[in-house]
């Protein structure tokens, strides 16, 4: 990983600001860190309840799809305001800049509050619509009803490490998702191997171990806020200062859509898959908690990239932008096909730790082979649609997103999975179609550099 830096050029990677250089280094490995340890509470969730039982698998599995959606909703507010908040200080405007973390702070609590609210009353029309049955149904339901109870915590805390991450402090998210791993890892093994009687028990369990976690994080990263000497002034702060909401929606609300399509995407072809049993159903799950840790780098480097983009293109300084943007670009596809060929190969004895079923592991072996190139195209996305999004395009990725996810990746997962009896291995097909056409519009629409007249 070390050596992959040496492909970076250091004028493009470095942006001095009145309080310190903020790196393109700086940036992605807190970004990096803290993605992983937030999909390994996911991971080990799966993994606890692999040694429970398949259904438990599936269950939570499915029911996570939906709470993701329901995160990435959430998303809207935290992504516009870091892309916003990045622009006020490239253009050395820091009173816009705090009124845009008030506005953050004060409009994602109020939406992720309501939000859990209204979704709590459609928890079990929710959980059938994924067409889970029997002991899987009941299972899903009494986990997404206490997940879905306490989400607006997510809601605030991705507000707040939006706001820290912004102003060059990515690595207070790092220590509270280190927080919130460790308890949820340890309750978890307390809930399912039960070491000492406890109330908390089966999928149940595992949410209030969630939500516990989850809010010791947010208590952390809330006193971390308090004591980061940024001299924000939230406290002083007026109503006035919500205006910048216009802004932060302005620019998150494209980016929120296209992510809450492509993640309500993401539940249909759970429900899809449905249709087929809960094996296939446990395969996607176990599949998908191992091939993140491949696209990880690469996502984490385009959430990095919009963060520079958004300082370099506030100041106007376009030339940097595109190469920040082709070098970028090289080392994520790079990463993304060497992991997942790495992957491919070592991809029985990983799954091996999930699953002692032949029927799953056969079938699995197949998938990791058609995501070598699944993740040649996510790498080009991540970079080129997070490159878009931070130089304030971005109607132009939410189009495309949302008409390559459902006219794609939906459409030819019923296709090629249900209507030409492929089932696992179609929806896969799928999903590598619909990123590398995302991908090809993606680079063709920054190319043409219709980006450097957008305003945030």
């Amino acid at each position: 990983m070390k050596k992959a830096w040496h492909l970076m050029d250091p004028s493009i990677t470095n942006i001095k600001t009145e309080k310190g250089t903020l790196s393109l280094r700086q940036l992605f490995f807190p970004f990096f860190i803290e993605q992983v340890l937030v999909n390994l509470m996911g991971t080990v969730n799966t993994l606890v309840l692999g040694h429970y039982s398949d259904e438990s698998v599936a269950a939570v599995g499915a029911a996570n799809q939906v709470l993701q959606l329901v995160y990435t909703f959430f998303a809207v507010v935290s992504g516009g305001a870091s892309i916003v908040i990045s622009h006020r200080l490239g253009e050395a405007r820091e009173k816009e800049a705090s009124d845009t973390a008030f506005a953050a702070l004060a409009v994602s609590t109020f939406l992720s509050l309501s939000v859990s609210a209204v979704l709590v009353n459609f928890t079990v029309p929710m959980m059938k619509a994924l067409n889970l049955t029997g002991s899987a149904l009941g299972m899903a339901i009494s986990y997404f009803r206490i997940s879905i109870c306490f989400s607006a915590v997510q809601g605030i805390v991705l507000a707040i490490s939006a706001i820290l991450r912004s102003y060059g402090r990515p690595g207070p998210a790092v220590a509270a998702s280190v927080l919130m791993n460790a308890l949820n890892a340890m309750l978890n093994w307390i809930v399912v191997f039960r070491p000492f009687e406890t109330p908390l028990s089966g999928a149940s369990g595992i949410a209030v171990s969630g939500v516990i976690s989850r809010i010791s994080a947010l208590l952390m990263i809330s006193i971390f806020l308090k004591n980061s000497g940024l001299r924000l002034g939230l406290r002083h702060k007026k109503l006035s200062a919500l205006k910048s909401a216009a802004n932060i929606l302005k620019i998150g609300l494209p980016g929120g859509v296209s992510n809450l399509s492509y993640s309500f995407s993401q539940v249909v072809s759970t429900a899809i898959l449905g249709t087929l049993g809960t094996l296939v159903l446990s395969t996607r799950i176990y599949v998908s908690s191992i091939v993140f840790y491949v696209y990880v780098t690469g996502m984490s480097l385009g959430m990095s990239v919009s963060i520079l983009v958004g300082w370099l293109a506030g100041a106007g300084e376009y030339d940097k932008v595109c190469r920040l943007n082709r070098q970028t670009l090289r080392l994520a596809v790079l990463l993304n096909v060497s992991l997942s060929i790495c992957l491919y190969l070592v991809c029985r004895p990983l799954m091996s730790l999930f699953t002692s079923r032949a029927e799953i592991l056969q079938m699995a072996g197949k998938i990791f082979f058609i995501d070598i190139f699944v993740e040649l195209g996510r790498g080009i996305n991540h970079i080129e649609e997070n490159t878009l999004r931070g130089a304030g395009d971005v109607f132009f990725p939410m189009a495309v997103s949302i008409a390559s996810c459902w006219g794609i990746s939906i459409l030819f997962s019923y296709v090629l999975g249900i209507r030409m009896g492929l089932g696992l291995y179609g929806c896969w097909i799928a999903f590598m179609l619909d990123e590398l056409f995302r991908g090809t519009l993606l680079s063709a629409r920054f190319r043409s550099g219709k980006w450097k007249c957008s305003k945030v």
